[in-house]
């Protein structure tokens, strides 16, 4: 009888730690600033090379002297958490619990705005990026 006590009690000593800790998957994206530093060149990338490279844009608009303009946007967020929780004893009898939970939240923003020349082909671009 000790025995099966000694046993049931190393069980609930052992069982009563756990821990999650859950797992979070990278956006992959083609918008980042090497891309655009290495793929789009001034008075000589296309419109349709831009495409190929970024795909098709968030929004597209024109300026008062009749350029287009091309917006790109990316924004991340990246969330983790981890949860513990422990206990010592036989359930409702002397024992203790005890549990402890961290997270933590950071967003990243990317915006690439590139203007076109009335030959469809870059005339500037300008790249916004926060993180927070």
């Amino acid at each position: 009888m000790k025995l099966f006590l000694s046993l049931i009690a190393s069980v609930v000593l052992l069982a009563g730690c756990s821990s999650s800790e859950p797992q979070v998957a990278p956006q992959k994206s083609n918008l980042t600033y090497g891309t655009v530093k290495s793929q789009i060149v001034k008075g000589q990338t296309t419109q349709t090379e831009v495409i190929q490279t970024l795909g098709s844009p968030n929004m597209v608009s024109k300026t008062r002297s009749g350029d287009e303009v091309w917006t790109y946007s990316k924004q991340s967020v990246d969330a983790s958490s981890k949860q513990s929780a422990y206990g010592v004893g036989l359930p409702f009898l002397l024992g203790f619990t005890g549990s402890k939970a961290n997270s933590s939240t950071s967003v990243s923003t990317f915006d690439l705005i590139i203007t076109f020349d009335s030959n469809d082909v870059v005339k500037d671009y300008s790249v916004v990026s926060s993180q927070f």
